[in-house]
């Protein structure tokens, strides 16, 4: 035992310090790294149900319980408080469908699940944050750092995070109401309905309104300015129906619509007020789960994603009208062959059709079939090795095959330490292929555009440095050729194009500290350097926020929560962005009044920080798409 202790203080040590050296900051080390408690189990890293233990990946997990106590709007909410998360977004919502786009480790070629079932547009390759489910809908949100294409495909070299949805006949009968309003005439409203029967029937209804008025933002001249066009009225509805089929077997059907409407500010030469976009999303799915508590379990799922994008505009290249259609099937099961060795291996094929007469020449489709395995394989006591790979048959690129190996070491039940590698592979999107658009500000796709081709190294670990606290490290790098890039001439033309090179490396480190049973703490470091070579040399991306800043405190007792939530980045270009640092601070504020009500109060911004997330300065030096400024939300929640 002792020998594993000294193993396991030796690899976080120089984890911690091979950080330092490579990529620069401040090591520490601990004489007695002490255990802590990783048992919760997560599904998206090797696609069935696993101990985080003993998942040789970078994961982290949102539960519900998380959700509540912060009161999250959002699942783009709860998204942005995770260690190497960032959502590139606006204080509008009005300006693309790629708006909005997630992040992981700087890289913003995610795939974004929903159950399990791929949400990623075809025309784009992301899938906005603003379709996620409701908050109320969701019983956890797992986010997977690190090349996942082995075992999910083509949309996840930087990562992959998978919304899971509650089940009606897993959580009982209750109503839940909510509503709440503040700053610029804000205004939220949802309602959630379960229930079950003895049959194993179980029933999920959420529907959501979100409205709120033009926001105010601080200016380039250090001024708050009203954004002109700003508002927005979102209306979300989901329906989840579940029944228990025998013993162990279960078939679900989802229904999730969207319906956002608002004004579309951000043009190319500056803010307009006379641009609105409408969206809309209908997507459905059908899933049958046999052997659900059973090491032999497996599913089938059949789905359709339906998503229509109206942007409005006197300027005719401005406008556009179109829609993007996925339709799906995807089966898996897994193998226990013995205590100690286990295969999970399945099939996806997915269609997607644009039909864009304003960027296109016309109506656009790609598909995918693909085959995957991966086995997991304790191979000695504490050590096991997990082996993947993937055959994928794109429509336009032909046959791929990705492999991925990771090796993980746990230390006890509730610490480990692990090294993964694997090859990733990435098509270009029908924008990046097909988008055509004359006109003033010409905008052009390359029919020709080779695929991204080229792996992902991940290495990280978690341990305790005390009764109390915790600390994760990470540290990553990719090599990518032919990584696909938008271009601006310095005039009035954008070309996607192939950059020969693009590098990628970066760190993360995360410490979690309980001071007493009420009283918690939390701060993360992210560090991410991108590198591109397009035929000159590798440069700096300067589009690439390098340092990330995170840390709060949350106080809870049995009738009170308070929390403090503070964000920052430094190093940001000025070519970009137009200051190089910034510091936001968020708090929050609950009263329970009894077991079915509270009421809470949530500030926003109150730094009154000038900043954006997604880059980009107008001529006049102004922020392309800036952030909301300083904002209240005061609201009650009630179930019955």
């Amino acid at each position: 035992m002792k020998n594993v202790q000294s193993l396991r203080n030796a690899v976080m040590v120089s984890l911690l310090a091979g950080t330092t050296l490579v990529w620069g900051g401040t090591a520490f080390a601990q004489e007695d790294l002490q255990e802590f408690a990783l048992e919760d189990m997560v599904i998206t890293a090797s696609r069935v149900p696993t101990q985080k233990v003993d998942t040789p990946a970078d994961i982290s997990v949102i539960t519900k319980e998380e959700i509540a106590d912060q009161n999250y709007a959002s699942a783009s909410d709860a998204l942005r408080a995770i260690p190497g998360v960032n959502v590139l977004g606006s204080g509008a919502k009005g300006s693309s469908m790629g708006q909005d786009k997630i992040l992981l480790n700087g890289d913003e070629r995610v795939l974004v699940l929903v159950d399990g079932r791929r949400m990623n547009l075809g025309s784009s390759g992301n899938s906005s944050a603003d379709w996620l489910p409701p908050v109320n809908a969701i019983e956890r949100i797992e986010v997977l750092k690190g090349g996942g294409s082995a075992l999910y495909g083509t949309d996840a070299v930087g990562g992959v995070i998978n919304v899971i949805m509650k089940k009606g006949s897993e959580i009982g009968n209750h109503v839940t109401v909510k509503a709440a309003g503040g700053s610029w005439n804000a205004e939220q409203y949802a309602i959630s309905a379960s229930g079950s029967n003895d049959s194993g029937l179980g029933l999920i209804v959420s529907a959501t309104k979100e409205r709120r008025g033009e926001y105010k933002f601080k200016n380039a001249n250090g001024k708050s300015q009203m954004l002109k066009n700003s508002g927005y009225d979102d209306t979300g509805v989901i329906v989840k129906l579940d029944q228990k089929v025998g013993e162990d077997n279960r078939i679900g059907v989802n229904f999730e619509h969207i319906n956002a409407d608002g004004g579309s500010p951000f043009g190319y030469s500056g803010f307009g007020n006379t641009d609105s976009h409408k969206r809309i999303s209908n997507n459905v799915a059908l899933r049958y789960d046999w052997n659900e508590s059973s090491d032999e379990r497996g599913y089938v799922q059949v789905y359709k994603n339906y998503q229509h994008a109206h942007f409005r505009s006197p300027v005719a290249s401005r406008q556009s009208n179109f829609t993007d259609s996925t339709i799906g099937i995807e089966a898996q099961q897994n193998f226990k062959f013995s205590d100690t060795d286990e295969l999970t291996a399945g099939l996806e094929y997915y269609k997607t059709t644009v039909d864009n007469n304003a960027l296109y020449t016309g109506k656009r489709d790609i598909n995918n079939k693909a085959i995957f395995a991966e086995n997991r394989w304790e191979f000695a006591p504490t050590w096991q090795l997990n082996a993947g790979l993937r055959y994928d048959h794109h429509s336009k690129y032909g046959s791929e095959v990705t492999p991925k190996v990771a090796l993980n070491k746990k230390f006890d039940e509730n610490s480990n330490a692990y090294l993964s590698w694997g090859r990733v592979f990435n098509a270009p999107t029908t924008d990046d292929l097909f988008w055509y658009q004359p006109g003033m500000y010409p905008t052009y796709g390359d029919p020709n555009l080779k695929p991204e081709k080229g792996y992902v190294w991940t290495f990280g670990g978690n341990t305790k440095l005390n009764d109390k606290t915790d600390i994760s490290a990470s540290v990553f790098y990719s090599d990518i050729k032919d990584a696909i890039d938008w271009v601006w001439d310095g005039g009035t033309t954008t070309q996607a194009i192939n950059v020969n090179k693009e590098k990628r490396r970066g760190l993360e480190l995360s410490l979690n500290h309980d001071f007493d049973d009420n009283l918690s703490a939390y701060a993360s470091y992210t560090y991410v350097q991108v590198k591109q070579d397009k035929g000159k040399g590798f440069i700096k991306d300067l589009t690439t926020k390098p340092n990330i800043y995170r840390a709060g405190l949350k106080y809870k007792n049995a009738d009170w929560l308070f929390t403090l939530n503070a964000n920052a980045v430094t190093g940001q270009s000025e070519k970009n962005f137009v200051d190089s640092s910034y510091f936001t601070l968020d708090l929050g504020a609950q009263y329970k009044i009894n077991d079915n009500a509270k009421l809470f109060i949530n500030g926003y911004n109150l730094t009154n920080a000038r900043y954006a997330e997604f880059g980009g300065l107008y001529k006049n030096g102004e922020a392309r798409y800036p952030m909301a400024g300083r904002s209240f939300i005061i609201g009650a929640e009630y179930t019955f």
